[in-house]
């Protein structure tokens, strides 16, 4: 009878409810050709009922996040998502409807990727919504991202940290929500895993797009967002920089973007290891030699490869980056690497590393050599990383080896395995593919920093790498009284690399690249000596400039801010461009 009782007193619920519709209907409008005609409800009416459902959605789902982590606030979320969408497309016209809708989708959607992570419903695969009995999954479509879904390894929808290494926050408004996507490293042994930083991050706006909306029933409205079936939907990633508008309807709004959250990422998950790796090369995992793709290779996009300089790390680039990624070109034509290395091992040796990486960069992703753009390689270095970046484009022949010795290479008692150790840091031949260099407060002629007492204690506290010394201990001992200049009483600092007098720097400063790569130099003279002669505090203007170079300028920074100029930044797309015009087939 109970059962009976509920059900009878339901039927009369939506019986008392269907006679109250007819009845406005025919007082709304008169019979016509024996039908009822509805009055056409005003589009703004409608979407303010969507905004108020949105918004007591989203704190309804909010509360439960917070309060009880339950994972019914995925649907309540997504309903509010729905809702707001609803309102932009049911009353296009109004701005003052946008503007309110897109900042209430973008709490909802925000909302709903956070809790769906933390329940684990949120894969490459899809979005999962709905109870256990009746889940559905949302699939995932990238927009001109370069990767597919499948690679992604998690969206970050809570904006990253500030970091100090990052000047400018680049974002724009609109409707959308900003995210990070996270790539997967790619399969072992592949050259996405190889080169790999600890995270790839892109930028991407994150729309959950739904279908037209539909006239909610009765029944809809008095079960509630939980109860009822979750509309269709696809939840696009898009790439801001390629997309600039999101479909609604007939609404057109402005696509959200945050370019400058993906570097904030890569930096909240990098640790700097720039003064660590000076004095403690090789000391931990983190201070290892390698080369770092920032972003998914992408076939037919040149690599720009930048160094960084003495008791620094790769975070120093950050800056230039996020301004160079603000510019179209930069994203469609070009990728940024990066050479994360210990700046206190020795010169020789880390210019080796960059060499064999480069050459196994280019043949791991290109084995066939069918893709041009690898080929037209720019290298850009900063300080101690100009130094690096000119022995990629140098054949030095045996003027580095008779710089710090008096006898011949093939008349030095070695043993096999240490002369096939040595010979690459002194005999090489220019990369074919790096076609241009840009020097950025490049010692060239050395810093008289390196001989002040500074100097001095910094090379001091550098521990060597304990396998490096031992082949330079076995080279002295077995061939007494033939080495020379920097190595005669020890092994050499980066910082002894550095003297104005030394030999080593002097045998590559005469160098000269060959007549394919093009030369650049960015000087720094915010600092006056009492000579007179201007620099950046470090880097005198006389050492930092060389002869060849197609162009220089000058910037009044100081050392360690020459490449976070805005006129540097000028300076570098301007030279981009001009290489684009260049190589272009």
């Amino acid at each position: 009878m109970r059962v009976r009782a509920v059900g009878t007193h339901g039927r009369a619920i939506l019986g008392c409810a269907v006679v109250a519709w007819l009845a406005g209907a025919a007082q709304a409008a008169p019979a016509s050709g024996g039908l009822f005609v509805r009055e056409r409800p005003d589009p703004v009416v409608v979407a303010r009922g969507y905004l108020k459902q949105a918004r007591e959605w989203g704190t309804a789902a909010a509360k439960l996040a917070e309060n009880k982590c339950d994972p019914h606030a995925v649907d309540l979320f997504y309903a509010a998502t729905e809702a707001a969408w609803n309102a932009v497309w049911t009353c296009p016209g109004s701005r003052e409807i946008l503007c309110e809708a897109a900042e209430l989708y973008a709490a909802a959607l925000e909302g709903l990727l956070e809790t769906a992570c933390a329940h684990g419903r949120l894969t490459g695969q899809g979005l999962v919504i709905g109870p256990s009995w009746k889940q559905v999954v949302v699939p995932i479509q990238t927009k001109a991202l370069a990767i597919d879904a499948a690679l992604i390894e998690k969206v970050v929808a809570t904006p990253p940290p500030g970091d100090t290494r990052i000047t400018r926050h680049h974002c724009r408004g609109g409707f959308g929500l900003p995210v990070v996507v996270r790539v997967k490293a790619g399969p072992p042994g592949s050259p996405m895993q190889a080169f790999a930083p600890d995270r790839q991050s892109l930028a991407a706006t994150a729309v959950l797009r739904f279908k037209m909306p539909g006239d909610e029933t009765f029944l809809q409205t008095f079960a509630g967002p939980l109860a009822r079936d979750h509309a269709p939907a696809i939840l696009d990633l898009a790439n801001p920089v390629e997309i600039a508008a999101v479909h609604i309807g007939q609404a057109r709004p402005l696509l959200a973007a945050d370019l400058t959250a993906p570097l904030l990422d890569v930096l909240a998950g990098t640790p700097q290891a720039g003064l660590a790796g000076f004095i403690q090369p090789y000391g931990r995992g983190d201070t290892k030699a390698r080369l770092e793709f920032l972003e998914p290779h992408q076939p037919g996009r040149i690599p720009v490869v930048f160094v960084h300089g003495l008791a620094s790390d790769e975070g120093t680039w950050f800056d230039l980056l996020n301004e160079l990624r603000t510019w179209p070109t930069f994203h469609r034509r070009y990728e940024p690497w990066v050479f994360h290395y210990p700046t206190g091992a020795a010169f020789l040796q880390q210019s080796a590393v960059l060499r064999r990486e480069l050459q196994a960069a280019v043949r791991e992703l290109d084995p066939e050599g069918r893709d041009p753009s690898l080929k037209q390689m720019v290298l850009v270095g900063h300080s101690m990383g100009g130094l690096h970046a000119k022995m990629m484009v140098v054949s030095p022949g045996t003027s580095l080896w008779d710089a710090i010795s008096t006898r011949p290479f093939a008349e030095m008692q070695m043993r096999p395995e240490v002369r096939r150790f040595v010979a690459p840091l002194f005999f090489f031949e220019p990369l074919p593919f790096v076609k241009r260099v840009v020097f950025i407060a490049t010692p060239h002629a050395g810093s008289s920093l390196a001989s002040r007492a500074t100097g001095r204690v910094a090379a001091i506290t550098v521990r060597q790498p304990a396998a490096t010394a031992a082949v330079y201990q076995e080279v002295r001992d077995l061939n007494p009284g033939v080495l020379r200049g920097d190595f005669a009483t020890g092994l050499p600092t980066t910082i002894d690399v550095l003297e104005p007098d030394s030999t080593l720097l002097e045998a590559l400063r005469v160098l000269r690249p060959p007549c394919w790569v093009t030369t650049h130099s960015v000087i720094g003279t915010a600092h006056q000596s009492l000579t007179g002669d201007p620099g950046d505090c470090v880097v005198p203007a006389s050492s930092a400039r060389l002869p060849g170079t197609v162009s220089e300028i000058e910037v009044p920074a100081t050392h360690t801010r020459v490449h976070h100029q805005p006129a540097t930044v000028r300076e570098l797309e301007r030279i981009l461009t001009q290489h684009l015009h260049e190589t272009a087939p």
